[in-house]
């Protein structure tokens, strides 16, 4: 009988094929822990939305999104992980590069008609968004300090976020700030302590404004997000605001 003669493949065959191989092997893997994950999450804490789901740098775990919230979870998706993620080698906090990300993707949708904007003067170098309360001692202390920021080029915009919540005197002053004829002009008097001479006709306004701010992760007023995406919550006087904002937008 004679032999058929074997084809041998050529070493640059053997290399695509490996290549392929290894290529296609991790993203199958990727794709049946994506679903391992979601599948837990779902049966365990149904409760919980699932945004976004991705691959980390670190091997075996995944990023997990919710309501605008970063947290991590192991392949298994048995074990949630509440933390920042840092890069030790590139000495990089994944985590927060991730949340700057989204806050400014966020404020992006945010329509003009939930903010109350102070323009900059002359040129506009930057932009900054405030989250703020007009009963909240700081926030006044912080908006005195809003004429020297326009005056450097920054571009103020408020986003009325009383920080006790529905029910609160400052969510009913933020909203009947919203309904006034000139609501700049009102939030200087509530400001200083002064009434509103408008109906509250914008709860539902301050109720996404509240969302938000959960979601930009506010933990008080005044709550300042940067050019970059970064949080600097609290008080600080101009030229300290002004360094921050200059070092955020690079």
């Amino acid at each position: 009988m004679r032999k058929m003669p074997i084809a041998i493949p050529s070493p640059r065959h053997l290399l695509g094929a490996a290549l392929a191989a290894s290529l296609a092997v991790p993203f199958a893997g990727a794709m049946a822990d994506e679903k391992t994950i979601t599948d837990n999450i779902q049966k365990h804490m149904p409760g919980v939305p699932i945004d976004s789901l991705e691959e980390t740098p670190a091997q075996g775990i995944y990023e997990l999104i919710s309501n605008g919230q970063v947290a991590y979870v192991t392949a298994d998706g048995k074990y949630l992980i509440a933390g920042d993620l840092i890069d030790v080698e590139q000495r990089r906090n994944l985590t927060q590069a991730k949340q700057d990300e989204q806050r400014v993707a966020r404020l992006a949708d945010i329509p003009d008609d939930r903010k109350l904007v102070y323009p900059a003067e002359g040129e506009k170098k930057h932009s900054i968004t405030v989250l703020t309360d007009p009963t909240c001692p700081f926030c006044d202390k912080l908006h005195k300090e809003v004429p020297a920021l326009q005056a450097a080029g920054v571009e103020v915009n408020y986003i009325l976020t009383p920080r006790q919540g529905p029910g609160s005197k400052g969510f009913e002053i933020s909203s009947r700030t919203l309904c006034a004829d000139d609501p700049k002009q009102a939030l200087e008097g509530a400001m200083k302590g002064q009434s509103v001479a408008a109906d509250a006709c914008r709860d539902d306004v301050v109720q996404e404004n509240m969302a938000l701010s959960n979601e930009l992760g506010m933990s008080g007023t005044p709550y300042t997000i940067l050019p970059n995406g970064g949080a600097l919550p609290g008080y600080r006087p101009a030229k300290v605001m002004l360094e921050a904002i200059r070092s955020s937008d690079g």
